[in-house]
């Protein structure tokens, strides 16, 4: 098996689990990944030239319009995902942070890939995923 052919099994996979856990979790796979942008994120409140997740940095990140991340960024916030902080080096920004709420969904959503990959590793032949491993560590050495 190539990586190509493992990837889009492994998304169509995903995407069918996502459609039937997308009720449970009352979180869409669009929602899933802003919050995932936003976790990513946190990891640079680090100083003042690096201080945080601003709504530029939900764009960038998830290479949407400012309009898209702003109407996805204060739908979260309505649900009580993501809550909003002044930022103390620009009085015209906000942080965007992760809630108690936001983090619970996103282990969730999080366990959706978790159980698609055990899917996965138990359905294929061991010789698919040695081939699929050694063409992702040869990807890895060529960069």
């Amino acid at each position: 098996m190539l990586l190509v052919q493992f990837l889009e099994l492994a998304h169509r996979k995903a995407h069918r689990e996502w459609v039937r856990a997308a009720a449970k979790l009352s979180l869409s796979h669009s929602e899933f990944e802003y919050l995932s942008a936003i976790r990513d994120q946190e990891s640079y409140k680090t100083d003042k030239d690096n201080h945080g997740q601003h709504l530029q940095d939900v764009v960038e990140a998830m290479g949407v319009r400012k309009a898209s991340a702003s109407a996805m960024v204060l739908k979260l916030e309505e649900r009580g995902l993501v809550e909003r902080v002044d930022c103390q080096y620009d009085a015209r920004a906000q942080h965007i942070l992760l809630t108690k709420e936001g983090r619970t969904l996103l282990k969730q959503g999080d366990s959706i890939y978790a159980t698609v990959m055990a899917q996965l590793m138990s359905e294929l032949p061991a010789d698919d995923l040695h081939a699929v491993a050694d063409e992702m560590k040869a990807a890895a050495n060529r960069s």
